[in-house]
């Protein structure tokens, strides 16, 4: 089983495909020949070795995925190897349920959040306010913030994200987020006078640029939060003060604007389904 001619005759997305090579590199080059070559003698002793690492569920369950994946690329039965990855799945579902359990007891509400984001603004902290808002109204991820503020159409590409400020709204375009390869880029109007006037104050303040170092996003963006909570965790917030029984669509517009199927917000950041 050759790595690379595997790879190479895929159709995983280039991020996908880099992600897979770096852990293929990581844990599963060692298991080569000289040929750079796994033998199908060699499974039995890579599926021991990732179960004796002291990583996450979800990383031996990625490791053990690119594995199946180069077993059924070049033919092999995985019937065995796919019932320990069954198993995994299980624990992973486990572990989801306790992780769900913490975080409803441990995150603050939507009101919270929301008094938090008011006294930004109140206080004219405009880059922590602009953070909160839209993390709160449009459900970013991380890179959906790594923004330029601009005030001509002119000063965009086809490329980045903008926030283009204009006399009564803002327009935030999405052209680099996570999803962009399934739904392409987005568009939405911005119609809040609070919002719009905080822009402006940001830029007349000599910034445009609203997250300075991108090394980090996560922890840059921490420092603008409430109590240095993620977005996942905004986001958990968000979709916690819903009531599915009446208020389903609102889980359509979360969907909408942040790219991501309501099924796995449903499973991956509702703290009530367990």
């Amino acid at each position: 089983m050759n790595f690379d001619n595997y790879i190479s005759h895929t159709n995983l997305s280039t991020s996908t495909k880099k992600t897979y090579s770096m852990n293929y590199n990581n844990h599963l080059q060692q298991f080569e020949n000289a040929n750079k070559i796994i033998t199908k003698e060699s499974i039995d002793m890579i599926v021991e070795y990732i179960a004796t690492l002291s990583k996450s569920n979800n990383t031996k369950m990625l490791i053990l995925s690119i594995l199946i994946n180069l077993m059924s690329f070049n033919g092999y039965d995985t019937r065995e190897i796919k019932i320990i990855q069954n198993a995994m799945f299980e624990t992973k579902k486990k572990d989801t349920i306790i992780r769900k359990n913490e975080k409803q007891h441990v995150l603050p509400t939507l009101k919270v959040i929301e008094s938090f984001m008011k006294k930004q603004l109140k206080e004219e902290n405009y880059r922590s306010y602009i953070i909160n808002y839209l993390l709160l109204n449009y459900n970013v991820r991380n890179q959906d913030l790594d923004l330029e503020i601009v005030f001509k159409a002119k000063d965009m590409n086809d490329t980045d994200n903008f926030l283009l400020v204009r006399a009564t709204d803002v327009v935030y375009v999405k052209n680099k987020y996570k999803t962009f390869s399934n739904y392409g880029k987005k568009i939405f109007k911005i119609r809040s006078r609070p919002f719009t006037r905080a822009c402006q104050r940001f830029v007349e303040g000599g910034e445009t640029r609203l997250l300075t170092k991108n090394s980090n996003l996560t922890q840059e963006i921490s420092k603008y939060t409430y109590n240095e909570l993620s977005e996942s965790d905004y986001l958990k917030i968000v979709i916690h003060s819903i009531d599915f029984n009446k208020d389903f669509r609102k889980l359509d517009i979360i969907s909408e604007r942040r790219g991501t199927s309501t099924a796995v917000l449903i499973s991956e950041y509702s703290i009530k389904v367990k």
